[in-house]
């Protein structure tokens, strides 16, 4: 069965914008050139994950330009975005929409914005957790994070699933950590201050 995309059309009042929103979108990365945007559907196009957002990127990009913020913030084309940089590639003008759908979440979930596919905003917090805990990634920690601890029958499906794994040396049980995961700290660490100076 093909998914399809949820359209939700709305009327825009001046209650429904927030003048100011471009503004924050612009200081973050990816958002400095949003309104180079013309609405071409370059990014739209190209997007292999466009068939399950709500929106498309170059929807989102002009409900940015209008200052639709919460629309934007609870859409759930900024959590499906797989990061691929076909549309950044192809964009006219060099919008880093991946970017941009990153800065996205990071407001939305900075916003306390709910989101529609609950794991989402889950796996985006726990997967910089353990990266920038370890430097690199464990599934099983992201995994065990993930879980729904109330479900008896999820725990035993993924207990079950991760012994075969480690049986078969695809896991390791204990996280190993990169040697100088001083570095991978104060890369965070600057990236934190940077957005706070914006």
């Amino acid at each position: 069965m093909k998914s399809e995309a949820v359209h939700v059309h709305r009327h825009i009042t001046a209650k429904a914008t927030d003048p100011t929103f471009i503004e924050e979108v612009m200081k973050m990365r990816g958002g400095e050139n949003v309104l180079d945007c013309i609405q071409c559907g370059v990014c739209a196009g190209s997007c292999h994950a466009r068939f399950a957002m709500d929106y498309s990127p170059m929807q989102i990009i002009k409900m940015i330009h209008l200052g639709i913020k919460r629309p934007v913030l609870e859409s759930s084309t900024i959590w499906i975005c797989a990061s691929c940089y076909s549309c950044a590639t192809r964009c006219p003008h060099g919008i880093d929409i991946p970017a941009l759908m990153s800065g996205l979440k990071n407001m939305a979930m900075a916003n306390n914005v709910p989101c529609a596919i609950e794991t989402k905003p889950k796996f985006h917090k726990a997967f910089v957790e353990i990266l920038r805990k370890y430097g690199r990634m464990h599934e099983p920690q992201l995994q065990v994070k993930l879980l729904n601890k109330t479900s008896p029958k999820e725990l035993f499906r993924n207990a079950s699933l991760g012994m075969r794994l480690w049986k078969k040396g695809k896991v390791k049980l204990q996280p190993s950590k990169l040697e100088n995961s001083a570095a991978i700290e104060a890369i965070f660490e600057n990236a934190l201050k940077e957005e706070k100076q914006k």
